[in-house]
């Protein structure tokens, strides 16, 4: 008896991540087909307008749709492109046709790109209708749909000059914020394995996995109302460059 909140709370947390999580299982199966190196190891899901240096390399070039490309041919540039890749396809931009297309465009390897975009309108497309929100995106009257995925850290699993895997450790924020939701906004932590590959003179994605936690104990906080969460969303600007 007592544990009944919790545990209906914990479903409908895991429901809201189950529709993000397998999205992101088909399009990290999209690129394994196409793939060209296979290093061993893997990688990991906001936006801001004043991009940092990449660690220990140089900044990266002007943003594209939302995020940063133009990485420095080393390690800390394969962590930098992969935590900001991470934010890319972890974000609302996803679940818009155009803009999805322009940051597969400008972060996918050129040779898997064409399978990787098909099979993410497929994975996106069915999954604006289980958020209830129209073809393009948008939320129902009232209502913000947030899609989010923070950065916690990255560690390089495997890398050469040619070829690198990063995990990105992270969480997520999913949800429609706003009074009378039925998907209210939900964390969930995640680490996304991604590989890279050296083309077009940059870092590019060529496939990802991602698997649950490693997740931190909750409880310190209560959680904010449906309106205090709403009003973040407006105020608060989603990032576009995370390392």
């Amino acid at each position: 008896m007592g544990d009944g909140q919790p545990r209906t709370r914990f479903a409908s947390w895991a429901g809201a991540l189950a529709l993000v999580a397998t999205v992101l299982l088909v399009l990290g199966y999209a690129g394994t087909r196409e793939a060209k190196h296979s290093p061993a190891g893997a990688a990991a899901v906001p936006r801001g307008s004043v991009p940092v240096a990449a660690a220990q390399g140089r900044p990266p070039g002007a943003p594209v749709t939302g995020v940063a490309v133009g990485y420095p041919r080393t390690r800390a540039g394969a962590q930098s492109a992969a935590a900001n890749y991470t934010t890319a396809y972890g974000s609302s931009a996803m679940f818009r046709t155009a803009s999805r297309r322009e940051l597969i465009a400008a972060i996918g390897d050129p040779a898997g790109r064409a399978a990787l975009s098909a099979r993410a309108d497929a994975a996106f497309g069915a999954q604006t209708a289980a958020f209830g929100l129209d073809p393009e995106g948008n939320a129902p009257n009232g209502l913000a749909f947030v899609c989010r995925v923070l950065p916690v850290g990255t560690r390089v699993a495997a890398y050469s000059p040619d070829a690198a895997t990063v995990e990105v450790w992270g969480a997520g924020l999913v949800g429609l914020a706003g009074a009378g939701s039925s998907k209210p906004v939900s964390e969930a932590w995640t680490t996304t394995t991604m590989r890279l590959t050296w083309a077009a003179d940059d870092w590019k994605l060529v496939d990802f996995s991602q698997k649950e936690g490693p997740t931190p104990v909750s409880g310190l906080q209560s959680a904010s109302g449906a309106e205090e969460i709403a009003q973040a969303v407006r105020d608060f600007e989603e990032l576009s460059y995370a390392r």
